[in-house]
């Protein structure tokens, strides 16, 4: 059990790098809480497990599906009052889970249950659920990633009926699409804009943040946003020029410059706290992280976080998992440079504005509390 500090923030900030990284053993309790939040089974690269809520301060999607999470010390335990975190038996704090709509069970016009395309995460995020990939088609895939060959995806005019349905009943949804690469790269952007367009014919309003490697050019974000896009995540996942190579053979034909250059445009067409970039912490060493946090955040991307997790369909399956130290230095730097850099993460749109996946959010709330506590001294 964590000795816990003088901080609650930093005590719940730790406890979540732990859980990130080692997840939950699958004992009943999650295995049926992972059958009520995805109910279709969807097999998702970044929702694989749970979604619960740590004490009321946070919350952490945490995966309980891998061979990696059956040596977790954490496990869930359902207690009178509700639900218990556990490690090593021993009763952490209490836990809640993150419920999902009730649209997740309806038909779309093909007769497909909306629950199949779409997945709800924390508070207000509607995030599309997927598999497939082109690169992986072609024996490019990356090492880390477990998102298969075939694709199974919704249509654009499936993805606004959807989107139009859960909005009904949560009107704070922010739409999250996006996964798997698409060749020629055009593709992705003939979805993606054709997706956006139908989706603003009955939702004008809604925050649409789309996830792809960057386009061809610059006009091909300009055709996105005239779609309604209205936030972008390019994930650059590695930044040491070597070592992404051999773990993203397929992505790492785009370089890293045309990654920063995107993000440089998407800021000067929709300004700050639009466009971010994942990065995988735990494949390199830590100093290249670290290197990549800063000059993401010095074009105005924020870098968002994550830990490397063995997926057991990946190629990576029996590596260890990020250690939960490298992934808070790692965090620790992007708030740094988040700060410095006038970007927000609390005001982004989509994946970067929930909290679920990184501590990112934990550690930029702890560092500007700490600043502003500073200045009134």
């Amino acid at each position: 059990m964590f000795e816990e500090p003088q901080s609650r923030p930093l005590y719940i900030a730790g406890l979540k790098a732990e859980l990130l990284c080692k997840g939950v053993y699958p004992n009943d309790v999650a295995k049926a809480m992972y059958q009520r939040q995805n109910p279709y089974g969807d097999w998702k690269t970044g929702n694989v497990g749970i979604h619960i809520s740590i004490d009321g301060a946070s919350s952490a999607l945490v995966t309980i599906s891998h061979q990696f999470d059956r040596k977790s010390p954490y496990s869930l335990e359902a207690i009178e009052s509700g639900l218990a975190l556990l490690k090593n038996g021993l009763v952490v704090c209490r836990v809640e889970e993150v419920s999902t709509g009730n649209w997740c069970h309806k038909k779309t016009s093909t007769g497909i249950a909306m629950g199949n395309f779409f997945l709800h995460e924390g508070k207000k995020f509607l995030h599309q659920a997927y598999t497939g990939c082109d690169y992986y088609a072609g024996g490019k895939q990356c090492k880390f990633c477990g998102t298969g060959a075939k694709w199974e995806i919704a249509s654009p005019t499936e993805v606004a009926q959807i989107v139009s349905e859960a909005l009904r009943g949560n009107s704070a949804y922010h739409v999250c699409l996006g996964g798997g690469t698409r060749m020629p790269l055009s593709r992705n952007v003939d979805y993606f804009c054709e997706c956006a367009s139908v989706i603003r014919e009955n939702n004008p309003e809604v925050p649409i943040w789309v996830e792809m490697v960057p386009p061809e050019s610059d006009d091909d974000i300009l055709r996105l946003v005239r779609a309604g896009v209205s936030s972008f995540g390019f994930n650059i996942e590695i930044w040491n020029d070597e070592l992404r190579k051999g773990i993203c053979p397929g992505k790492s034909e785009i370089p890293k410059t045309t990654y920063l250059r995107a993000c440089q445009k998407v800021v000067d067409t929709l300004g700050p706290n639009r466009v971010g970039s994942c990065l995988l912490v735990g494949l390199e060493p830590i100093k290249d992280s670290i290197e990549c946090v800063r000059a993401l955040a010095d074009v105005g991307s924020q870098p968002c976080i994550l830990p490397f997790k063995p997926w057991d369909k990946s190629a990576f399956r029996y590596r260890p998992p990020c250690r939960p130290q490298d992934l808070i230095e790692a965090s620790e730097a992007a708030v740094d440079a988040m700060i410095e850099n006038g970007i927000c993460p609390d005001r982004n749109q989509g994946c970067l504005l929930c909290e679920g996946c990184t501590i990112d959010h934990d550690l930029y709330k702890i560092k500007v509390n700490q600043i502003y506590r500073g200045k009134k001294k």
